[in-house]
């Protein structure tokens, strides 16, 4: 009899193939989809980090001079030549001198003597000159006639900095701090300790924060548009009921809701800060308190519709009041500080 040999596959049909690439496919899809989540939460958390770092800073700071780092003072600053952040970060790290009309001998002569030695021109502003040479910078501030260790001292990958360049030299920018997705971080400091926590017009008491330039919370690198601390969207009354939300504890928040507009409206607004600062990430959308953040307007809000006082009177999507608390909906990174 003939031996017929058993016959084994030694291969795979088509189908069974498409059905193997099939499911690699969705696994990956599933893996890249957990792996975005993980880096974006890595990166929150590296950009939580730096700020509290930061905030460290300020606190050890506040602790050896009794204030909060700003080489200059806050009625200077007005958000385009240096920003909040930048006047902080040359006191806490050094590089830079300052003087004024009423600046001692003393202060006059370091600065004359530091300003020979710096091919950076001289920043003059309402009164103040600020010198800045960047090969000193991160040796530690000059205060008081000495020279303390640096207070800060972030990577170089923390930090954004354009040099001065003799043939472009509006391109010149002073270091500034910035998150994991590149974006410039916002820092604010409590000048006093009682008044409303920001006012704006000359019949309000003095507030415990000093904005004297709005412009500071509008970047190039932003989308102005949707961002609720617009200056092309919001008027000031506006921009300064986000930002007493954003500032504000939300234990004590002392809006009246019933009569929110007239409390934003007269310039002035009520309440106790969280803290002595507080530092600010835009977060992944690089947009500060994005204005399309349905948690916060009503369904039939848009920037320049005249009801956005609507919201602080429980105008939310739930009927809801809009409080300090609502402001964790967003996805800006913020840390608050000090005492």
């Amino acid at each position: 009899m003939r031996n017929i040999k058993n016959y084994r596959r030694t291969g795979f049909t088509l189908i069974e193939i498409l059905v193997v690439i099939a499911i690699i496919a969705v696994l990956a899809g599933i893996l890249l989809a957990a792996l975005s989540g993980v880096q974006k939460a890595a990166k929150k958390t590296k950009t939580t980090t730096l700020m509290q770092a930061f905030g460290r800073a300020c606190d050890e700071f506040a602790l050896d001079h009794g204030r909060y780092p700003g080489i200059l003072p806050d009625s200077v600053i007005d958000g385009t030549t240096i920003t909040p952040t930048q006047n902080a970060l040359l006191e806490l790290m050094g590089g830079a001198r300052v003087k004024s009309s009423s600046s001692t001998s003393t202060v006059v002569n370091e600065f004359d003597e530091f300003e020979d030695n710096t091919a950076i021109p001289t920043m003059t502003m309402n009164g103040w000159s600020l010198s800045f040479n960047p090969t000193r910078f991160g040796e530690g501030p000059w205060i008081n006639g000495r020279v303390y260790e640096p207070y800060f001292s972030p990577k170089s990958s923390d930090l954004e900095y354009t040099e001065f360049d003799t043939n472009d030299a509006s391109a010149f920018s002073f270091p500034a701090l910035v998150d994991s997705w590149d974006t410039p971080i916002i820092y604010l400091r409590a000048v006093r300790k009682s008044g409303p926590i920001i006012a704006l017009g000359s019949n309000n008491p003095l507030p415990q924060y000093d904005l004297p330039g709005m412009s500071m919370f509008v970047d190039n690198a932003l989308n102005s548009n949707s961002s609720l601390l617009s200056e092309t969207n919001q008027s000031n009354e506006e921009r300064i009921a986000w930002l007493t939300l954003l500032i504000a504890h939300p234990t004590f928040w002392e809006i009246d809701p019933s009569n929110a507009n007239n409390e934003f409206t007269n310039g002035a607004a009520w309440g106790t800060s969280r803290g002595r600062y507080i530092l600010i990430s835009a977060g992944p959308n690089a947009i500060f308190l994005e204005a399309s953040n349905d948690q916060v307007h009503t369904d039939n809000w848009s920037p320049n519709s005249g009801n956005a006082f609507d919201q602080f009177r429980g105008g939310g999507p739930t009927g809801g009041l809009i409080t300090p608390a609502t402001m964790e909906t967003f996805d800006d990174v913020v840390v608050n500080g000090g005492a």
